[in-house]
């Protein structure tokens, strides 16, 4: 099998993708509806979180700055959750490739998806590959003017529904459906939907395998990811070789199988041939594999000229079986760090807090001497309250001896807040006179005397004394 190979050699010339049936195209079509299905009807799904809580089941709320996930509930100072996500994502990403290849590429990219449909909305306003080739070459006329512009209506409705069905995902989307038909929705999600929907009209529309060569950093990536027993999408060049052409019936005792009939390039979306060798720009989707097929079945050969396979299997005399081992040394690492992962990110949730709690200390002045010897420093308290139940909590200063803790504009130092509230509180310490140290170490602590949990924030107390 040949070396990875570079792209197309003339990279500006267009890709007329023909239209082929068989097992991956349909196993593509039904990945494609499945999560273009899934995107679209997910704003739509209710979590009851209690009174007062948004009921979508994944929102982003940029404006509370939240990230609701059906139960859970992630604020910005949990964003280390998402970090774990995408590093759960990205080994999950590294095991699929090191097993099947391309499969993200050719089945689950977006990329993949839209630039799919787009496809096949330009096959039912111009037709399948060779009419529109002759299209694009004929002179302009009505016909022709008519059918261009049915296909960009096309997909200029499904780029606004892109960039509709992503914005649904930052409001709610059942209150947002009239004032954005009615055009008295926020001017700021408007201008969402414009960038998601000219993005999507560019990308799927125009850029298509362009993307997926030049400018995902993806196809570069997973060559690494690879080993002589991933799967991937090959040609078998010992038994296609000596291409030549062929007429059903004839003999093939003196010649390879592979008929030159140029169909599996036809097909492929990114224009390559899969003939030449792996290929940077081949995304995995297996189309020239049902394209083959059809072929070999006319002609009464074996199936899988093109077929799912190995380096190490292309590579193998014909006489041999080699064994295909899944339970590989890389394999194990990739599946090792995400049990990792997922065990450690188990347990910073298992300990998450529901209380969170900043502190400032003032700088202006750091301390204040008060006329009976006493020392007084001021601080700002920003206290979140994580948990959908009102908590009140009890506030004190642990580690000075004798502090008196005061808040502004209250009796005592019970903080109330309401469930999902962030409260903030201008706090002042006071301790006796007699403390020599320049500074003091100590924790606010604050309780809840309901829920038995307590939280701490370590902090200084200044008082001019010699260190």
């Amino acid at each position: 099998m040949n070396k990875l190979a570079g792209p197309n050699p003339d990279p500006f010339a267009q890709v007329y993708p023909r239209a082929v049936r068989g097992r991956f195209r349909r196993l593509k079509s039904a990945a494609g509806g499945l999560l273009l299905a899934i995107g679209a009807l997910v704003p739509w799904l209710r979590w009851d979180r209690g009174p007062g809580a948004p009921d979508q089941a994944i929102l982003i709320d940029i404006p509370a700055g939240r990230l609701h996930l059906f139960g859970l509930e992630i604020w910005p100072q949990d964003l280390y959750y998402l970090s774990g996500a995408l590093v759960l994502a990205a080994l999950g990403l590294f095991l699929a490739t090191t097993l099947f290849g391309r499969l993200w590429c050719g089945y689950g990219c977006p990329q993949t998806v839209w630039t799919d449909l787009f496809l096949w909305i330009e096959r039912k306003t111009e037709g399948d590959r060779n009419a529109r080739i002759k299209l694009d070459h004929a002179p302009w006329s009505a016909g022709k003017l008519a059918r261009k512009a049915a296909k960009h209506a096309g997909w200029i409705a499904v780029s606004l529904l892109t960039g509709a069905g992503f914005g649904f995902y930052f409001v709610d989307a059942p209150s947002t459906v009239v004032p954005l038909l009615t055009g008295r929705a926020d001017l700021a999600l408007y201008g969402f939907i414009a960038g998601m929907a000219a993005a999507t009209y560019v990308m799927a529309g125009f850029m298509r395998e362009q993307f997926c060569t030049y400018m995902c950093p993806w196809p570069r990536i997973q060559g690494t990811m690879l080993d002589r027993h991933s799967l991937i999408v090959s040609y078998d060049a010992q038994r296609g070789e000596p291409r030549r052409s062929a007429k059903p019936g004839q003999d093939f005792n003196d010649r390879g199988h592979c008929v030159n009939c140029t169909l599996c390039v036809q097909v492929c979306p990114t224009g390559i041939d899969i003939r030449n060798g792996m290929q940077m720009a081949c995304i995995g989707c297996g189309l020239c594999i049902d394209a083959c097929n059809g072929v070999m079945a006319r002609f009464g050969l074996p199936p899988n000229l093109i077929g799912w396979t190995s380096l190490a299997a292309a590579e193998a005399p014909r006489t041999s079986q080699p064994r295909h081992p899944w339970l590989r040394p890389r394999i194990l690492i990739y599946a090792g760090l995400m049990a990792a992962t997922v065990v450690v990110m188990a347990a910073a949730f298992a300990g998450r807090q529901t209380i969170d709690l900043d502190v400032l200390h003032d700088r202006a002045p750091l301390f204040v001497t008060l006329s009976n010897g006493s020392v007084r420093n001021g601080f700002t308290l920003r206290v979140m309250n994580k948990d959908r139940t009102p908590r009140t909590l009890g506030l004190e200063a642990s580690g000075l001896k004798g502090a008196q803790v005061s808040v502004i504009g209250q009796d005592g130092t019970g903080l109330s807040l309401a469930p999902g509230e962030v409260g903030t509180y201008r706090v002042l310490v006071r301790v006796p006179a007699g403390i020599d140290a320049a500074r003091t170490r100590f924790n606010f602590v604050l309780r809840d005397a309901k829920g038995g949990t307590s939280i701490r924030h370590a902090s200084i107390f200044f008082t001019g004394g010699q260190d």
